[in-house]
């Protein structure tokens, strides 16, 4: 039954490996619709080259610390004989809470770029 704590990994790890086959296969074609592709990143080239090169740094780094965290959070909820499905809910909220913060700091720090230009 504990097993089904390895959900809340899947979002971490989903995080790390697109950010990093982003990195390494990046997309500069933004009408092939991959890579980082959202209303703010297709506003220009100029939007699109600046997100692909930032959002695979950001959803990796988020990826790692979720990860930890996921960790630290399921031991300590193990510990306190939270029940698993509790455990899995919680996990998920966080993962899907730290992915939509991928989507927010990337379209920030693009807005940010393009504000000050």
């Amino acid at each position: 039954m504990q097993g089904l704590l390895l959900l809340n990994f899947i979002v971490p790890f989903v995080m790390i490996l697109v950010g990093y086959l982003i990195k390494k296969h990046p997309e500069w074609d933004m009408e092939s619709q991959n890579g980082y592709n959202t209303p703010t990143s297709r506003k220009s080239q100029a939007h699109w080259d600046y997100a692909q090169s930032i959002a695979p740094d950001i959803f990796i780094s988020l990826g790692k610390k979720l990860g930890v965290m996921e960790m630290i959070l399921s031991g300590i909820l193990f510990l306190l004989h939270t029940s698993i499905q509790a455990a899995v809910n919680v996990g998920i909220c966080v993962g899907a809470g730290v992915l939509l913060y991928g989507f927010f700091k990337t379209e920030s720090e693009i807005r940010k770029k393009f504000s000050e230009s």
